[in-house]
């Protein structure tokens, strides 16, 4: 339930500022509201929902502080997760991502290549990490795609420079260029964090 919860936030369908109404998310499953409650509490401990006392459970609600916060915290990450994955990685590890930019170029739907863009990165994430870091990163990706899919309700997508980044970087993973890989990843997280900037200081749902 929890996972199902939290897949509809990740790809937008659940909004930043929506309020989840235990009953009607009951009614809306087909199930008891004791999983919906507890659900809803796992994804409170990951940042995803926030649970207020007077206004119950609320998709998190993005801050300009919080957007520079965890793009700052990817930035120092990335160079330590890049690193340890190119001095792990085996050729089998890479061939997932062929498979899966075709799919990105191929598709049409904003949604559904919002999903397989997260399916890229989280995969990036994986390789050779420990699961500290692996959890530590999931965990910034996941809040991160709050304010990627507003980024998006905003701005248009631009979906064929971020294909051909993503290409790019692939290529430097499979050259094993940590130094090439380090430097292009921090340049397309510093593009969305550009965008996901604009979208929010322009969003109606902007914190204060």
């Amino acid at each position: 339930m929890a996972e199902q919860l939290r897949k509809a936030i990740l790809l937008g369908q659940l909004p930043a500022g929506t309020r989840l109404v235990q009953s009607e998310l009951s009614e809306a499953l087909n199930v008891s509201v004791t999983p919906i409650r507890e659900a809803l509490r796992e994804l409170s401990t990951q940042g995803l929902v926030d649970l207020d006392a007077f206004r119950g459970a609320i998709v998190h609600m993005p801050s300009l502080e919080e957007l520079e916060e965890l793009y700052e915290m990817r930035s120092l990450l990335i160079p330590l997760s890049v690193n340890r994955a190119i001095a792990r990685l085996t050729e089998s590890e890479l061939k997932p991502f062929e498979a899966l930019l075709i799919k990105m170029e191929a598709e049409t739907d904003q949604t559904r290549w919002v999903e397989l863009n997260r399916q890229f990165h989280n995969l990036l994430d994986d390789l050779g990490q420990t699961s500290q870091i692996r959890h530590v990163l999931q965990r910034l990706s996941d809040l991160s795609a709050i304010y990627v899919n507003l980024s998006f309700s905003i701005v248009p997508l631009q979906k064929e420079d971020s294909e051909q980044e993503h290409r790019v970087i692939l290529q430097a993973y499979l050259n094993r260029d940590a130094e090439a890989a380090t430097r292009l990843t921090l340049l397309h997280l510093n593009a969305t964090l550009e965008a996901a900037r604009d979208a929010l200081t322009r969003s109606p749902i902007s914190a204060k």
